[in-house]
Order: C-alpha cells, then structure tokens, then sequence
C-alpha cells in the first residue's frame, strides 16, 4: 500500500510531466500525451482524497465510540 506522502510526490511529478506536455503540444485538446498525462493526474488526485477520506472516518468513528462509553 502506497503512503500519502508517495503519493503526493508521484502527484507533483505528474504535474510537472503534464505541464512539459502541454508546452511542447501546440494544440493540447487533441494531443494524446496530454490527454493520459491529465488522466493520471486525475485518477492519483481522486487515489489521494479517498486515503484521507477514509482516514477523517476512521478517526470521527474512534471519537464516537469513546464519547458513548464515556456518557454511559
């Protein structure tokens, strides 16, 4: 399992690959490479927000267990 951190280096590097992408196309909406360079960007960035999602849920269901055993 890749680490946030991994990911948000591969994130960065993405981005920097698809700006040099965009530069040497002249016409970005239909060159191929930058298509799949914003594909991957997308698909590392939605990969991200799913690992800290289900991180902020993990540590709301801690929260709440521990405040009804406290109420009880």
């Amino acid at each position: 399992m890749v680490t946030l951190e991994k990911l948000q280096e591969h994130i960065a590097k993405s981005k920097s690959q698809l700006a040099e992408e965009i530069k040497k196309a002249g016409d970005a909406t239909n060159n191929l490479d930058v298509r799949r360079k914003k594909k991957k960007v997308r698909r590392l960035t939605r990969k991200a927000g799913k690992m800290i999602y289900t991180a902020q849920k993990a540590e709301e269901k801690k929260k709440s267990k521990k405040s009804q055993k406290a109420a009880s």
